[in-house]
């Protein structure tokens, strides 16, 4: 059931501003810069869903099960998907939830209220041009630029926050082509012709981390790795002892990751399909930086989450959602997002998952691309079905109710399957994990082969020296992530830039590339 609110706007005095405050008391809820928020009664989450868990918790209390980890995934999953507390500047950086709303709430304005993890930093003011120190959490250096055109009522944003801004069309641009052109991979066209575009988000906890040993500066890595043979390690908890001063308590979780998804969806096209999917107002910067695309409507189509605990400090974790009608149509006679009419999921042939061109210039704005035919190469498994069920059912009223986990990667539980790692010899559960909108061209490769996050990102490093990093335990450099990567060197120091990812990855993105 929704609740609608009134919503006040001015200051009038002394009487009015009592009034209001009696009015947000008993309609329990929060005002929102001048506006009242409108909560979606939800299902039956657990208490304080709010809450972004440290770590998996045994449900037999003696070691996790593969069930507890997909359970973990979705207790991240709902708790980053709360609606995010309005920041205190115009900065749009908070990172911590509105404990006063329920998941998936709007504004008076029918906007949705951005999610928690939307108000992290992105990549894009993390690592900045020149190493420049990116400064505090809640500062943001990037505003939106002059070219953007002003939002309209049919896209609304919610009070006191920005409107999203996207220029990623591929998940495999997180390096800077400056770095290696072979890092840019190939984009995603869906069934109406948009471009597929990507975020990707950094919580309170891994960029404290990165800004206060400035590992956002290259020079500062190579310079650490060579004197030490390694990093630092990254935080697991969001409560060590080098956070000075301490993270929000509703922060302190360890590093974690989210990579984004997002389809255009137009207001009158698409006006009867739009109440399936979480929705945002944003913009699209071109690949020229200056052109900027929009006002649009985007809704969420998949979300990866990367996140280190106490029990995965080796490997990470990882976790895979998707919009439940990416690669199935929701009804007779509607479309899929990515998938063709009678695409033959779990038995997919060489004529699907064929990479377009990659744009050399700005891409298409229009709506009028080849699609590309996605096939989903591997099935949901059936334990993890049931388990999408029980949270969906939780869920129940919400958008968040139309999301699915594909799966998870994780250490190799007791009884189970058990995948080494390249240069790790850590174990983990699978060694199949491939989002359709993310890994589109490498859900498999070969018959009966998989690939994973771990086939790329087992080979992430820092920015080593001239020689290369430590070569006396290479695992001591294997961090999981590629963020570091595109840290930039001050324009007064000479280091030596990485020039090139890993042989292996710069592989694997050319086989996308070249797949027809």
């Amino acid at each position: 059931m929704k609740t609608t609110q009134k919503s006040v706007c001015a200051f009038l005095g002394a009487a009015i501003i009592v009034l209001l405050t009696i009015a947000v008391v008993a309609c329990g809820g929060k005002s929102t810069n001048g506006k009242l928020a409108t909560s979606v009664t939800s299902g039956a989450l657990p208490s304080n869903s709010w809450v972004v868990p440290v770590d998996v918790t045994a449900s037999n209390g003696q070691s996790a099960s593969q069930n507890d980890w997909s359970n973990f995934a979705w207790q991240t999953f709902v708790a980053l998907n709360w609606p995010a507390v309005v920041p205190a500047t115009t900065s749009g950086i908070s990172g911590l939830p509105n404990t006063q709303l329920s998941i998936g709430a709007s504004s008076s304005n029918q906007a949705m209220i951005p999610a928690v993890w939307q108000t992290f930093r992105s990549e894009a003011n993390t690592m900045l041009a020149g190493a420049s120190n990116p400064g505090a959490w809640a500062t943001n250096p990037l505003p939106l630029p002059s070219s953007c055109q002003a939002l309209t009522s049919a896209y609304p944003v919610s009070p006191g926050f920005q409107p999203m801004l996207l220029n990623m069309v591929s998940k495999f641009g997180v390096v800077k082509p400056s770095n290696s052109d072979e890092a840019s991979g190939p984009p995603l066209i869906e069934q109406s012709g948009w471009y597929v575009t990507y975020d990707i988000r950094v919580d309170q906890s891994e960029y404290t981390f990165i800004q206060q040993n400035g590992y956002y500066n290259a020079a500062t890595q190579q310079s650490v790795e060579t004197s030490n043979g390694q990093l630092l390690g990254f935080p697991q908890t969001g409560k060590e002892s080098t956070f000075n001063p301490p993270l929000p308590t509703l922060a302190q979780f360890g590093a974690l990751e989210v990579k984004a998804a997002w389809r255009v969806l137009d207001p009158s096209h698409d006006k009867a399909i739009i109440p399936r999917y979480y929705t945002q107002s944003g913009y699209f910067l071109q690949q020229d930086g200056t052109t900027c695309q929009g006002p649009a409507l985007f809704g969420l189509i998949g979300l990866h989450i990367l996140r280190l605990t106490p029990t995965t400090p080796a490997t990470w974790f990882w976790a895979t959602f998707e919009q439940v009608d990416n690669v199935t149509a929701p009804a007779a006679g509607a479309s899929a997002t990515l998938a063709a009419a009678n695409t033959p999921n779990g038995a997919c042939t060489s004529q699907y998952n064929s990479a377009p061109p990659v744009h050399s210039g700005n891409i298409p704005w229009t709506g009028t691309s080849t699609p590309v035919n996605v096939c989903q190469v591997t099935n949901i498994a059936s334990t993890v079905q049931q388990i999408n069920t029980t949270w969906q059912g939780n869920l129940a009223g919400t958008v968040w109710a139309n999301y699915q986990l594909i799966d998870t990667v994780n250490p190799s539980v007791q009884g189970g399957p058990a995948y080494s790692i390249p240069i790790s010899t850590t174990t983990v559960n699978t060694n199949i994990l491939a989002n359709t909108t993310m890994e589109t061209y490498l859900q498999g490769v070969g018959a009966g082969k998989g690939q994973s996050c771990m086939d790329c990102h087992s080979f992430a490093t820092p920015q080593c020296g001239p020689k290369g990093c430590s070569a006396t335990n290479p695992s001591n450099n294997q961090i999981f992530t590629f963020l570091l990567a595109n840290a930039d060197t001050p324009p007064s120091v000479t280091a030596v830039k990485r020039q090139k990812l890993p042989q292996n990855v710069i592989s694997i993105i050319q086989s996308m590339r070249s797949r027809k």
